[in-house]
């Protein structure tokens, strides 16, 4: 059953949405989807979770007040990501190595398949190419395949806005358009300080706005119980971190179909520019059960050998 949702994961991770391509979409769900809809939407029926909507995180002790809201901390973030919409435009473009790590075990917790990719990824949003499968050159077919799938993924998720002149091409508005759409439909909460890789950073929860319901169920019930983290960055207002945490079960069809019981993601992103940043490390685990088969999948994505292209 586990194998239904492999390719979700490999098209939606990989195509970078990391802090700054889903986090900053708050959250139409984006990369979330690679797991909570590869579990859950192979199923049909009711969907439905345990315990309360999720309401917020306790303030932590600030130690001085700091000098902005949560509020102008989203508008900066917001106009952050103009800037980095700008300077990709105008030629600013970065390219890196990301290494990924899926991996599969049995109920006793041994491995059950591990699944190795490496790509060239670029930081405006254009498909990456499939650079190694399980440590081996893939075929020309390969590489095409997975581009297609990346490609189908992205255009799902973010709409065509990328089909410029009858060609698919990176497009930075795309983010920035998901982010002006659904961001007003979270609260942000500033809930502390703390450094991600050396830099200050703002820690800010986000909830659904009361009475908020999604147009697609699953991203409804999910999002309700969901406590989401992010980090943005002192300087840059950037989304240096994000952490998403499942704080009930998820069921369909009372249970019978599927169950996810435990779902957490940790992103955290590395500054190239002020403007621009890009994936650095990403780490996600799932575990439930798909009919009567129990599953646990582990997720790592490693970003390397970042360099700036001249276009």
């Amino acid at each position: 059953m586990l194998r239904l949702a492999k390719p979700a994961v490999d098209c939606a991770l990989v195509n970078g949405f990391g802090p700054a391509y889903g986090t900053a979409r708050l959250m139409r769900l984006g990369w979330l989807q690679f797991f909570l809809l590869a579990v859950l939407v192979a199923t049909s029926g009711c969907l439905s979770a345990g315990g309360e909507a999720v309401t917020g995180l306790p303030v932590q002790p600030l130690g001085q007040a700091e000098p902005l809201s949560a509020k102008e901390i989203t508008d900066r973030y917001r106009e952050a990501e103009r800037k980095r919409a700008e300077s990709t435009e105008a030629g600013v473009v970065f390219a890196y190595q990301r290494d990924i790590r899926i991996t599969d075990y049995h109920p006793d917790g041994e491995v059950k398949r591990l699944q190795t990719r490496r790509f060239r990824s670029f930081t405006d949003n254009r498909v990456p190419v499939l650079m190694l499968r399980d440590g081996e050159e893939p075929t020309p077919e390969q590489v095409e395949k997975q581009q297609r799938e990346i490609q189908k993924t992205l255009l799902r998720v973010l709409g065509d806005g990328g089909k410029k002149g009858g060609k698919d091409e990176g497009d930075a508005r795309l983010l920035l358009r998901q982010i002006e759409e659904y961001g007003d439909q979270f609260e942000p909460t500033l809930i502390g300080s703390e450094p991600v890789r050396g830099r200050p950073a703002y820690v800010l929860n986000f909830t659904v706005l009361p009475g908020m319901k999604f147009k697609e169920p699953l991203v409804n019930l999910v999002l309700h119980h969901l406590i989401i983290k992010v980090w943005f960055d002192k300087e840059d207002f950037h989304a240096a971190r994000l952490e998403a945490v499942l704080a009930n079960p998820l069921f369909a069809i009372g249970g019978l179909a599927a169950k996810l019981d435990r779902f957490r993601v940790v992103a955290e992103q590395q500054r190239l520019t002020a403007e621009i940043w890009a994936d650095a490390e990403i780490r996600a685990e799932a575990e439930g059960r798909v009919l009567w088969n129990p599953f646990k999948v582990n997720f790592e994505s490693i970003s390397t050998n970042v360099e700036r292209l001249n276009e």
